[in-house]
């Protein structure tokens, strides 16, 4: 059979040109589709938009964009300053990493804002597309949470298994969010399917982000949840409604804290022994060691009383194949663990008390977890504890290393201390690790090398970088531009904004390739990417079929 190649290429490559804006398309959505699930596909979609902006020419016309695109100055003016940081830099390794890793906050701008803007039909499909593939991927932990699909993880963190859990939980916020405005928008026409199948997708996305149990996801959630109620609010005519959702959202977040309040109350809330009377032998006769100057507490009970190594040694050894004396999966000493968790249960850290432990109970230990509530797959409480115990631990002296909310703690004292000793031109574009290191070990970090990072800030990382000018010109150059193209008032900017400007005070979210893929895809879109809304409605003919995207 012979087949008609021409009949083929005509087909795909009309007038024999390369369909520039379908390419175009496709690379924004294998982008969108790339960043729940994989940095390979993210690449190629990057690669997509650049090859076919190369390919593409028209650079006179680009050139002309680019002159008038005041914004685009000001973004690239970012990726410049990090050239200009090599002139005081001394490992040149690592600055070139980070100039690599940059790239897409240079180029995706670059692409898109030189590209026609895409039509506000079109901007709902490749959300529609982006929150498929960001359904998958939390499905997929779902499966291996409640052990559906077979995994080893240690906490529910690792469930995330294609991206960082932080990055899935920032991603997770925008979808919530632009899903929401699809769902209450009168901008665009659903049918009842649709309709169904975002809210469907979006409760979902909001469980699982609480699933998840990334404290800077939910935290940014609930603050631009917060946010953009009280900017949505004084839209709305009618003022029953309006009083109504008003009191409603005051309620919750008096619920929130009261939650919280309790939360705390109830850590704080002690068993308090007879300490003139306590038992000095076990049932077997053996000693125990009671330490009553240390109160490290769990679950209100005291940890370093009714202690018997001797029996926790022999009894712990005839049930579990780990050594007492070894360690846990997390690494840590398993002997603590083991004395944490039969506290936390109320249990005497004795023969008895090992007597009692369950089969779940011992799989626990050894997986690191020290205190039963942590074996609570869906419990919020149960992370609240965490970071509560976290905080008392590091207020009475204990090591923070291995605990994410205490270890901020030292990287922010790390990062402000170095932005004093370099407050003008800062440490230069690849010396942030050195002069984190350097900091750590002059002032002898309570912090293991392991846990020695860098600021988890990405203000005070600009700051120590450049110094006082370079963070200044840096924030101006990320705000500004949203005046120049008028998107104060866009509703997809604001998320965005909100979103990614919030996660930067918890986390360095522009030194990952996935992190700056992220920040710099949704920026460029919704800042330089989409027709404003009162531009587009002028053009009908952009309205007239809103299922297809092509």
């Amino acid at each position: 059979m012979i087949i008609n190649t021409s009949r083929i290429t005509e087909f795909l490559l009309p007038e024999r040109k390369l369909p520039h804006r379908g390419i175009f398309l496709l690379g924004l959505a294998t982008l969108a589709a790339g960043l729940p699930l994989s940095e390979t596909v993210t690449s190629i979609g990057e690669g997509i938009l650049l090859i076919n902006w190369l390919v593409e020419g028209k650079f006179v016309e680009k050139w002309k964009i680019l002159k008038q695109r005041k914004s685009l100055w000001l973004i690239a003016s970012v990726y410049i300053i990090h050239i200009l940081g090599l002139i005081i830099t001394s490992d040149f390794g690592y600055a070139f990493h980070d100039l690599r890793i940059k790239l897409p906050y240079l180029i995706l701008p670059l692409i898109i804002g030189t590209t026609p803007q895409i039509e506000r039909y079109q901007l709902k499909w490749i959300i529609v597309i982006f929150s498929f593939f960001i359904t998958i991927s939390t499905l997929v932990s779902a499966f291996i949470l409640f052990e559906v699909i077979p995994y080893d993880f240690h906490n529910v963190h690792e469930i995330s298994l294609f991206i960082s859990h932080i990055r899935l939980s920032l991603l997770i916020d925008i979808a919530i969010f632009c899903l929401l405005y699809l769902l209450i928008s009168k901008e665009f026409r659903l049918y009842r399917w649709e309709f169904s199948g975002y809210l469907i997708v979006m409760i979902w996305l909001v469980f699982f982000l609480f699933l998840l149990q990334s404290l800077t996801g939910m935290m940014v959630f609930l603050i631009t949840g917060f946010i953009l109620f009280w900017i949505r609010l004084p839209k709305i005519s009618h003022l029953v409604l309006k009083w109504f959702l008003a009191v409603m959202m005051i309620t919750m977040v008096l619920i929130g804290c009261a939650y919280i309040t309790k939360s705390i109350t109830r850590f704080y809330t002690i068993t308090e022994p007879d300490r003139e009377d306590l038992d000095l032998y076990t049932a077997n006769g053996n000693p125990y060691t009671h330490d009553l100057n240390n109160s490290d507490i769990e679950n209100g009970y005291y940890v370093w009383i009714y202690i018997s190594e001797e029996e926790l040694n022999k009894e712990w050894n005839k049930i579990s194949k780990m050594d007492y004396i070894g360690k846990d999966e997390m690494g840590h000493e398993i002997r603590f663990t083991i004395i944490r968790y039969l506290t936390s249960k109320g249990l005497r850290k004795d023969s008895v008390g090992i007597s009692k432990l369950t089969t779940e109970d011992i799989h626990f230990i050894e997986e690191g977890k020290a205190n039963y509530i942590y074996g609570r797959k869906t419990s919020l409480y149960a992370k609240l504890y965490e970071v509560i115990w976290q905080i008392d631990r590091f207020r009475k002296g204990g090591n923070p290393s291995g605990h994410s909310v205490t270890q901020r703690i030292l990287y922010l004292q790390a990062g402000i201390n170095i932005i004093k000793e370099h407050f003008w031109l800062g440490v230069g574009t690849g010396d942030v690790s050195v002069a984190f290191q350097d900091y750590y070990t002059d002032s002898d970090s309570l912090l293991d090398q392991k846990w020695r990072l860098r600021a988890h800030n990405q203000y005070i990382t600009f700051f120590l970088t450049f110094g006082i000018f370079g963070f200044l010109w840096i924030i101006f150059s990320l705000v500004y531009p949203a005046f120049l193209e008028k998107k104060w008032s866009d509703y997809f900017f604001v998320v965005f904004f909100l979103v990614g400007f919030l996660s930067m005070m918890n986390e360095d979210t522009l030194e990952t390739h996935i992190g700056i893929s992220f920040f710099s895809f949704f920026f460029a879109l919704f800042l330089l990417g989409v027709k404003n809304k009162e531009i587009e409605s002028k053009s009908k003919s952009a309205q007239k079929n809103l299922s297809v995207m092509w």
